[in-house]
């Protein structure tokens, strides 16, 4: 991916990708069309629906995905996809979550990562993008498509173990030096508008972290399995407030020049993962810490 758009490379993998499946599919069908019987027929017609479909596969799913924050989260497979580790937290939940719903609907689309900021402008823009996880909020909730929830998680303040600001309330919050939130996230608006003075907002969470780390800010927010608890260090380093910030459902947001039967049919795709055991598996490997 170069500058946020699909790279020549990428572009003729998956067209070499297609190529294959029908060079293929289509050897086989030469052969078959060479014999006879009402059976054979049958393989035939059945092998053409083979090779629509396998078009489709490739070529159907024509809207980009896009996720934000991955930090060390997520990987890229041998085959150029992205994946999430395992008990790295929520985003590579949501990573996963996202491919059982790709194979729910037999489709094949990457998922790149963009900043927060990056994404909403393409959201806004006439291609088809869908962006995940983002919050439903009254600002945005006419401005996309939405599909979800994908979770439901609360979000907590977290200080550092070594200089804790003994906060028990969120009026305790406004009174430290300062809090680090994500530019752009749902939590800007949302403690703005509780009176918040006293924030500080940065391009990512690792810079809110470390910011925090060298103790220029007192509070960063966390979700129950935060971002950093594949990271030692830093668990080591922070620890969880007794305060609740927000308790959020994360969607995925669709441009709004997606069709609303496209848009039914991944909300379909989600609910069917989710009254299956798969949701629960994931949830397992994904956000459960890592036992030694």
């Amino acid at each position: 991916m170069e500058n946020g758009f699909y790279s020549v490379n990428e572009s003729m993998k998956n067209f070499n990708h297609f190529v294959l499946i029908y060079s293929k599919l289509g050897h086989t069908f030469f052969k078959l069309s060479k014999l006879r019987g009402d059976g054979v027929r049958y393989k035939i017609a059945l092998l053409f629906c083979l090779l629509v479909s396998a078009g489709t596969a490739v070529f159907g799913a024509d809207t980009r995905f896009l996720t934000h924050s991955l930090n060390s989260a997520t990987f890229i497979d041998a085959e150029g996809n992205m994946r999430g580790h395992l008990h790295a937290g929520r985003r590579a939940f949501y990573v996963e979550v996202i491919h059982a719903m790709m194979a729910e609907r037999g489709m094949i689309s990457p998922i790149e990562e963009v900043s927060l900021g990056r994404g909403f402008h393409l959201l806004a823009g006439p291609e088809r993008h869908a962006f995940f996880n983002v919050i439903r909020n009254d600002q945005r909730r006419d401005l996309y498509k939405w599909v979800g929830p994908i979770d439901i998680f609360p979000t907590y303040f977290y200080e550092l173990k070594d200089a804790p600001t003994g906060i028990k309330s969120m009026e305790d919050a406004k009174k430290v030096g300062s809090v680090c939130v994500l530019n752009g996230n749902n939590l800007v608006s949302l403690l703005d508008g509780l009176g918040f003075e006293n924030l500080l907002r940065a391009n990512s969470n690792d810079a809110c972290t470390k910011l925090l780390r060298y103790k220029r800010v007192s509070l960063v927010t966390g979700s129950e399995f935060p971002w950093f608890m594949t990271n030692s260090e830093i668990s080591q380093a922070l620890v969880r407030t007794p305060v609740t910030v927000s308790i959020d459902e994360g969607f995925i947001a669709f441009s709004l020049t997606v069709e609303d039967e496209e848009i039914a049919a991944w909300q379909a795709a989600l609910d069917g993962i989710k009254a299956s055991d798969r949701y629960d598996d994931l949830r397992i490997m994904h956000l459960r810490p890592h036992k030694e």
